[in-house]
């Protein structure tokens, strides 16, 4: 058979043709796919294990100190600090992405542009226009690639639990949706310049595209996987809320809707904080309109964040313990959840349930890799009582493995009386956050010389992203997403909503929105706040 002849049957028969000419797809599931992990440390430990079955070929930190700690599990990888030069790598394949979430959209894009797949920690991006250029080159590449937005609680069975009974009607007609979030973390503005960036951290390329800001340690107080508490209430680097905890709180929304980016948007003012051109709103309270789609009547979905709620179906139940949640309300009842659990409320007169007509089992939906992550375990009372309204641990827990005397593994980001939480400091004036070791890595070393299983888990959201780009899920459709559940466009019109409520909060009306272009229709102003400024050197689309 000539090559041509037989590229054109490997093709046909679903399989993938790398740039290296191996075959990747159904028939070779043990071929290994070449991954760049972009941020080693915070969300990055969270995929080691499932990299751990790849080859990670590439890595890349800002924090010198952490690519040496990953490099003790990936040891055949090369080490950048400068993603730019590291997505010039010519055999990486696919990008997982765990920087500071104002890089984000930047290296989505980067990669897309270079044939990549992209896992990509959220939000995608921090304003309107990065998540549609992002979600737009996704569109365009979407038969070939693989994207998942790194919304890992989607993985719990409830999520498409909560679809089932919205699609089926199990509430009647569907009409309001409200979702919140009670993480309250205030700051007074940015932090003034302090001391020294550590040799090990290039901290220039750490603010990035954004503004300059001066260094100091309250951007590097944080703990791993919680450090982003420490700098993301900034404008200049995240979104607060709206890209935090509220991603994964609206994608629970998301899934039962099947919305795409509001054709309205208004910020109640009286209850929300006044806006701070630096500072990202704690209190918020926003409504975002959808029209009609082909099975369900125009629907209005209501975001509350910071303390704010909606009331309860009943006064029986109280939301107050509830720190991420939805309500559903139909015309014959209302449903009460979290990411993990769901409660029917009937109406007394109406709400009979003899309407609602169960899906057999043969017609569930389908789950993250068939089984979905398993429910985690209720904290125990020793656990809860470390963690504060921030939802960070606090620092009365202890240390964990290998810190020194003194310090925790997870220190809180609350604010103390000067606006700023503390922040450990180690030898030499060095936050602990860039200085404390990888504890992720000693954990997975330590396992291996013990010869047990490493301590880590809830990996079934990233391995149906690295068998999406294997080719395993190229003729599949979850709701509204292909290959994996939370790709790109999926993801992208849902980070446009939430970024609009803070266009919206910031022109103290309600905005007129065309979804179609991506333009405020009832204010030119609005529309120079879609966008933000790059630094010179930094561009989106590279």
């Amino acid at each position: 058979m000539q090559r041509r002849d037989f590229l054109k049957a490997a093709t046909g028969a679903g399989l993938t043709i790398l740039r290296s000419g191996a075959l990747r797809g159904q028939s070779a599931p043990g071929n290994k796919l070449n991954v760049a992990l972009i941020g080693v440390w915070g969300r990055g430990t969270a995929h080691y294990n499932v990299l751990r079955n790849e080859n990670v070929v590439a890595l890349c930190d800002v924090n010198d100190n952490r690519t040496k700690e990953a490099l003790a599990i990936f040891p055949k990888a090369k080490t950048y600090w400068d993603w730019r030069k590291c997505l010039d790598q010519k055999d990486v394949e696919a990008v997982m992405i765990c920087t500071a979430d104002h890089h984000h959209a930047f290296i989505a894009n980067w990669a897309l542009n270079r044939g990549m797949h992209v896992y990509c920690e959220k939000p995608m991006g921090i304003t309107v226009d990065e998540v549609r250029t992002v979600r737009a080159n996704y569109l365009k590449n979407r038969a070939k690639l693989a994207t998942q937005h790194g919304t890992q609680r989607h993985a719990y069975p409830n999520f498409e639990r909560l679809r089932e009974l919205i699609l089926d009607g199990a509430i009647g007609d569907l009409k309001t949706i409200h979702g919140w979030d009670s993480r309250q973390l205030p700051r007074p503005g940015y932090p003034s310049g302090e001391g020294t960036a550590p040799a090990f951290l290039h901290y220039e390329q750490w603010i990035g595209p954004s503004p300059y800001h001066p260094y100091s340690p309250q951007y590097f107080g944080g703990s791993s996987g919680l450090n982003c508490l420490f700098w993301n209430m900034y404008r200049d680097f995240g979104v607060g809320q709206m890209g935090d905890m509220g991603a994964h709180t609206m994608d629970l929304l998301w899934n039962s809707i099947d919305a795409g980016a509001p054709v309205s948007v208004e910020v109640d003012q009286e209850v929300s904080d006044k806006y701070d051109p630096n500072i990202c709103p704690v209190k918020l309270k926003v409504s975002f309109e959808h029209p009609a789609n082909s099975w369900r009547g125009p629907v209005t979905v209501v975001w509350y964040q910071g303390g704010l709620k909606p009331n309860a179906p009943r006064n029986y139940l109280d939301v107050a313990h509830i720190p991420n949640g939805a309500i559903f309300e139909g015309t014959k009842g209302a449903i009460l959840a979290d990411f993990t659990s769901r409660v029917i409320v009937p109406n007394n007169d109406d709400g009979d349930l003899t309407y609602y007509k169960r899906r057999p089992a043969s017609e569930l939906l389908p789950l993250i890799e068939g089984t979905g992550q398993r429910t985690q375990a209720p904290p125990t009372a020793a656990r809860s009582a470390g963690r504060g309204r921030g939802g960070a641990q606090g620092a009365g827990r202890g240390a964990g493995r290998g810190l020194p005397a003194g310090f925790t593994a997870q220190p809180s980001a609350e604010p103390t009386a000067n606006g700023f939480p503390v922040v450990q400091m180690m030898e030499g004036g060095i936050p602990a956050a860039l200085a404390l070791p990888n504890t992720s890595v000693q954990s997975i070393l330590q396992a291996e010389k013990e010869g047990r299983p490493a301590p880590m888990g809830g990996d079934v959201f990233q391995q149906e992203w690295i068998d999406a780009c294997k080719g395993k899920s190229n003729n599949v459709t979850h709701g509204t997403s292909s290959k994996t559940h939370c790709d790109f466009d999926y993801s992208g019109t849902m980070m446009e909503q939430m970024l609009l409520g803070l266009v919206a909060h910031r022109a103290g009306k309600k905005l007129e929105y065309d979804p179609m272009n991506g333009r405020v229709t009832n204010s030119a102003e609005a529309n120079d706040w879609l966008k933000r400024s790059y630094r010179s050197g930094w561009t989106l689309n590279g």
